[in-house]
Parts: structure tokens; C-alpha cells; sequence
């Protein structure tokens, strides 16, 4: 019996082939795939085959009849892995380090079993890493290999703070200059995501067009849900950004989020600029809350958040003028994202570009069975729902795994192209 995984050291983005020989024909194979994330915890996936009549399984051209995917991928094994002794779908996947994924793959059938040990890389080994603690910013920035000129990026995350590598080091391995920048939650940083000043990001533009390697003109900037927000902030407002990628965003902007606080609704701002805030939704006094979750649920807060939105002049007071990016935009949303209605607030942002006669592309991809984790394919796509870490809540995300793992998979090569795009 035998397996066969090529390539067996690939990037977390390629391809690969996996297939399973010498079982008995019409025999059953079960393939399994198993991995430990930075926190210890172990991640495992399987799936069953029925061996064709030269005894071999191949996962690009067959569905499992069984297991925990169902569809003819090779990825399969990978996105639709759970983590094991935890309640199911309810812990994050854990990767902090730019380091590579190492992946046991074996293959069972009539009673014999054969392994192969993998790795999926997060950085091409020839990316250079330099961390920047500099002129007030916290980051690292990935320079791709070669001389360059190469297109220039910023990525930031989400609510949950923090310095987050491993988007930008997979930006780098494709040819983009890329600046992985925090801006809560990380010391000397503020705490809570309140009060940040634009000009902090500023800061950093200049600090990336400075770089020898980088090419004339404008710079590329990427952030998810509340830094999806935070990109249509900052593109309508410094010109030097001259490039939007938005995941699961919103058009509006929206309050800070602190540690401890129960409610998304806050009456404090995210975001200042030359000293005043930037104008944020309030929530309604007048309209009635939708109902509580049960208790032990994850919290959906999309009813929440539409529930805000419900005010026609409340939303118009704080809607971003997204018209005035200085560059094609790219939104990326899901349709099942029970964090807030992305696809909505995305929608809205287009029917403003387009009201408006914004003079350059822009694209909305929406995804059917996706919800709000979405982006690099850097990880299982099985985590609905898990505790904020900054509110310590247990919040849903919505979609389904395989939904998640196809939008991630559509996207992922789109946001590349158009990041590189002359």
C-alpha cells in the first residue's frame, strides 16, 4: 500500500494532489490528517473512499463517502479539520507564528496503514522578516526576494487586536511588499480599540514608501471586518492609499470596543482624526432590542447590528464617503456572517460608488454559504464560533466549513491579483 502528497513542502495557498494505492479494488481506504496549532492543540481531519478497480483513491477526483468533508478536494483534509477534545467548532485556531504547518497524512486499507509527514509553509523560505518598532508603529513588514520595484500593502485585522503576521508573510511569498500593522492591543498601543488616530496610519504609509524596494506611487491596504471598516476609513481620507481590499466590512463606522464590555454598541468612537472623532452610529433609543440569546449560545450580533442600522439618519450621519478612494476597491463579504451583515454593508458601499460616479474599478464578491472568517487560507475553516478576545464573549461567525473554505479559496488568488495590478 502506498500514499502519495505532492508537493510534501508547499506555501498554505498551492495546490496539492493526494492519492492512496494498493488497497483491494471497491475496498475501503480512510485517509486521516492531523496537526497541532501554537497553542498545543491537536487538529484532525478523515475522510472514506472506495478504492477504483486499480485499488487507488484519489482525492482530487473523488468525494469521501464518508467523514468530514464531502466533496472531491485535496484541501478537504486540510479546512475541514476540527479540534479535538473541545466543544466542536468552538476554539480558535491558534497560529501566531510565521512558521510552517507539519501535517501527518496516513492511509488505511484491508488492515494495513502507511503515513507521509508534510509541510505547509505560511512564508517562502526567501521573504525576508523585520520587525518594526519605530516612530510609535508596532508591525512587521515582509520584503518579498529579489530587487524590485514590488507593489506595496498594509494589513490590519479586526476587533480582536493585535499583531497579526501570517496574511501579510503569505502577500510577501507572492511578490508584494507587505506591512503586517497593529494598532490596539499590543503594547506600547492603546489597550481597547478607542481613540485610535488615523494619523498613527499615516505614519505608517510614509514608512513604506520610503523603502528603496518599493514602487512609486500609492500603497495598497487590506483589514478585515472592523478593519475592513478602518480601510474604507482611511482610503476616502489619505490619497496615498491608492488601493482598497475590504473583507467582511462595513460602510458605516462604527463605536470603540472595550475590555469587559457586553454590548457592541458604545457611545465612545474608534477612530479620531486631527483631533476629533470620526462620526460613529450610535445605537437607537426608541426601538426595541432583538431578543437575548439563550444562555451557553454563541452570540449572533448581525440582529444587532441591524438593528442599529435601522435609522435612516443615524447610518447616513456615519456613513464613510468611500467615493472619495483614490483607487479600484475590492469588497469581500459573506451572506451567512452572523458577526454583522457584511453583504448588506457591502452592498451599500457599492450603490455609493456607483451613485457617486466613483471613476475607478470596484468589485464586490459575495459568498453564499460564508460567514465572517474569511481570508488567507491559513487554517481549518470548522471554527463557528469561539470568545472574543477582547470582550471574552463567545460570538458566531456563520456559514458552513465548506462554504467558508471555497470563498476563502475564490478570494484569496483575486485579492492577490488585484493588489499586484498595475
Amino acid at each position: 500500500m502506498w500514499i502519495e502528497v505532492t508537493p510534501t513542502r508547499s506555501l498554505v495557498d498551492e495546490p496539492m494532489r493526494i492519492a492512496v494505492g494498493g488497497a483491494p479494488p471497491g475496498g475501503r481506504v480512510i485517509v486521516r490528517a492531523a496537526l497541532r496549532d501554537d497553542a498545543a492543540q491537536r487538529w484532525a481531519s478523515w475522510g472514506a473512499f472506495v478504492a477504483d478497480g486499480a485499488g487507488q483513491a484519489d482525492l482530487a477526483k473523488q468525494a469521501p463517502i464518508d467523514g468530514t468533508w464531502d466533496t472531491a478536494d485535496p484541501l478537504g483534509l486540510f479546512w475541514s479539520m476540527r479540534d479535538e477534545g473541545q466543544p466542536p467548532g468552538r476554539v480558535a485556531f491558534v497560529k501566531r507564528a510565521v512558521t510552517p504547518l507539519e501535517v501527518e497524512i496516513t492511509a488505511e486499507a484491508d488492515g494495513k496503514t502507511t503515513a507521509s509527514s508534510i509541510e505547509r509553509q505560511t512564508v517562502s523560505p526567501d521573504v525576508e522578516r523585520m520587525d518594526l518598532r519605530a516612530h510609535g508603529l508596532v508591525g512587521t513588514y515582509f520584503r518579498p526576494a529579489g530587487a524590485g520595484p514590488f507593489p506595496s500593502v498594509i494589513v490590519v485585522g479586526g476587533s480582536g487586536g493585535g499583531l497579526n503576521e501570517l496574511s501579510s508573510a503569505l502577500m510577501a511569498s507572492r511578490g508584494l511588499a507587505a506591512l503586517a500593522l497593529a494598532y490596539f492591543g499590543v503594547e506600547p498601543l492603546p489597550l481597547d480599540l478607542k481613540r485610535i488616530p488615523l494619523e498613527y496610519f499615516e505614519t505608517a504609509i510614509g514608512w513604506l514608501q520610503a523603502r528603496p524596494e518599493v514602487r512609486s506611487g500609492g500603497v495598497g491596504f487590506v483589514g478585515t471586518s472592523r478593519g475592513g471598516e478602518l480601510a474604507l476609513v482611511l482610503g476616502s481620507t489619505f490619497p496615498a492609499i491608492n488601493r482598497v481590499v475590504a473583507y467582511v466590512p462595513s460602510g458605516v463606522v462604527h463605536g470603540a470596543i472595550s475590555r469587559g464590555e457586553t454590548d457592541p454598541r458604545n457611545p465612545e468612537p474608534a477612530w479620531t482624526y486631527r483631533g476629533n472623532p470620526v462620526p460613529f452610529i450610535r445605537p437607537s433609543s426608541t426601538r426595541p432590542a432583538p431578543p437575548p440569546t439563550p444562555p451557553g449560545e454563541p452570540i449572533p450580533l448581525t440582529p444587532i447590528f441591524t438593528h442599529m442600522h435601522q435609522d435612516p439618519d443615524a447610518v447616513a450621519a456615519a456613513t464613510i464617503p468611500v467615493e472619495r478612494i483614490n483607487g479600484p476597491v475590492l469588497l469581500i463579504s459573506g451572506d451567512e456572517d452572523q458577526m454583522w451583515p457584511s453583504t448588506p454593508f457591502s452592498r451599500a458601499v457599492v450603490e455609493r460608488l456607483r451613485s457617486r460616479g466613483f471613476p475607478h474599478r470596484f468589485e464586490h464578491r459575495s459568498y453564499p454559504d460564508a460567514g465572517h472568517m474569511i481570508g488567507a487560507p491559513l487554517g481549518p475553516t470548522t471554527i463557528q464560533a469561539s470568545l472574543h478576545p477582547v470582550r471574552g464573549q463567545l460570538y458566531g461567525y456563520g456559514g458552513t466549513p465548506s462554504g467558508n473554505a471555497a470563498a476563502r479559496a475564490d478570494s484569496w488568488p483575486r485579492v492577490i491579483r488585484f493588489l499586484k495590478a498595475d
